[in-house]
């Protein structure tokens, strides 16, 4: 578990390709250990970015699991029904002989359970909500993107290099 660390600078940006620019300059820099990138929204460069730190989000094994669990809810529950309560038209009788019937039942809940499943992979892998979570300025809530370093001062080396960066901001979060 994370413990919130409010000391150090924050960086705000405005641009997200300032923002991308600075993330890949200094990811493998010691200096920059811990430091963290929060944006108001998702964006793929910034997914991209973190996929080559941390690895690829383990999110979509919630999505094939509800996906897979739909599909066969989809087709189990109407073949259960077809056997339980036997409609013979034609002469056809109930059970596997009324499967393509319930591919629309199967593809609908794949969706559904999928997107379900979805959702709660988000909150579960992003450990949302966090009541200890630091909103260290409130425009990145907005339109603006920000860099926070822990431990460092404001007139360190690492501040310097964030404002050559472009950064309309730096400041101490001390």
């Amino acid at each position: 578990m994370n413990k919130v660390r409010n000391n150090g600078i924050v960086a705000i940006y405005r641009y997200l390709d300032d923002v991308c620019e600075v993330a890949e300059s200094i990811e493998k820099r010691d200096d920059f250990k811990d430091h963290e990138i929060i944006s108001h929204t998702s964006y793929h460069e910034l997914i991209h970015i973190a996929e080559k730190k941390y690895g690829i989000s383990q999110v979509r094994w919630f999505t094939l699991t509800g996906a897979l669990t739909g599909v066969f809810t989809g087709f189990a529950m109407p073949l259960a029904m077809d056997y339980d309560w036997p409609l013979v038209v034609g002469g056809k009788t109930a059970g596997v002989y009324s499967l393509p019937a319930y591919v629309v039942f199967g593809f609908e809940l794949m969706i559904l359970l999928g997107a379900i499943a979805t959702i709660v992979g988000m909150f579960v892998m992003g450990r949302f909500p966090n009541p200890k979570a630091t909103v260290f300025d409130t425009r990145t809530t907005d339109d603006r993107f920000a860099v926070f370093v822990p431990g460092v001062s404001i007139d360190s080396q690492q501040a310097k290099l964030l404002k050559e960066f472009g950064a309309e901001e730096v400041y101490s979060t001390t």
